[in-house]
């Protein structure tokens, strides 16, 4: 048998979320996106929101551990957070607070962080608060008084949800676009340290740059960040 042409390889398994993430946008976005209720939004759009939000922060830390890596002679401490890492290797990146929100909702979500809440007249006020995550003993993250609004439950910049059941579709594309931003920036930086060629997926029948997903929620009517 004859040796590889390559000696080495650094595994990532961020390429492997691409496909999958696709599949999950393809799903959320067959229906349209519908009211909040007092429980939250429907659970279509919960779950499939949801799941894609914890799979791009998963594609972007898959490439953070790998910059890690093939950096280390530089002596950045191994114990950081990637809010904390990226800005160390690369200063003009200049997006640590939405890396740290972004990372938030992906805590809140993994973790389920609970809000106990009246809803005993909804249409007429809403939701308040009767308990916050933090008084019902769940251990936030050191960032969370900083950046979230406890008032309207929601992060301070970006104006992600924080309230698991209502996340959705708005979210997801706040987050695609701080996570994909953030890999072509590495990516330009140095593209052997994050190399991101060959990300065409599979969506609605066609091949189509991974990237090129977003535009398919600015067809939704979203927000621009």
């Amino acid at each position: 048998m004859s040796s590889p042409a390559i000696p080495d390889v650094i595994t990532v398994i961020g390429f492997a979320y691409l496909q999958p993430i696709s599949d999950l946008l393809e799903r959320l976005l067959e229906k349209s996106i519908s009211k909040a209720g007092p429980a939250g939004v429907s659970d279509h759009e919960n779950g499939y929101s949801a799941a894609t939000i914890l799979l791009l922060v998963a594609l972007l830390e898959s490439f953070t551990a790998r910059l890690r890596f093939v950096r280390k002679s530089e002596g950045v401490s191994g114990s950081l957070s990637t809010p904390e890492l990226l800005p160390k290797f690369f200063p003009a990146l200049d997006i640590e607070d939405d890396l740290v929100e972004v990372c938030l909702v992906r805590n809140v979500l993994a973790h389920n962080h609970i809000w106990h809440m009246d809803v005993s007249d909804f249409p007429a006020v809403g939701a308040p608060t009767l308990a916050t995550p933090k008084e019902l003993g769940f251990h936030t993250n050191k960032e969370y008084e900083h950046v979230v609004d406890v008032s309207i439950r929601r992060t301070r910049k970006l104006s992600l949800n924080v309230t698991p059941t209502l996340v959705d579709r708005s979210d997801v594309r706040k987050v695609f676009k701080v996570v994909w931003s953030t890999l072509e920036f590495m990516h330009a930086a140095d593209f052997r340290h994050t190399p991101l060629a060959g990300r065409t997926v599979r969506f609605q029948g066609q091949r189509r740059q991974f990237e090129a997903l977003l535009d398919e929620f600015e067809s939704e009517g979203g927000d621009a960040l």
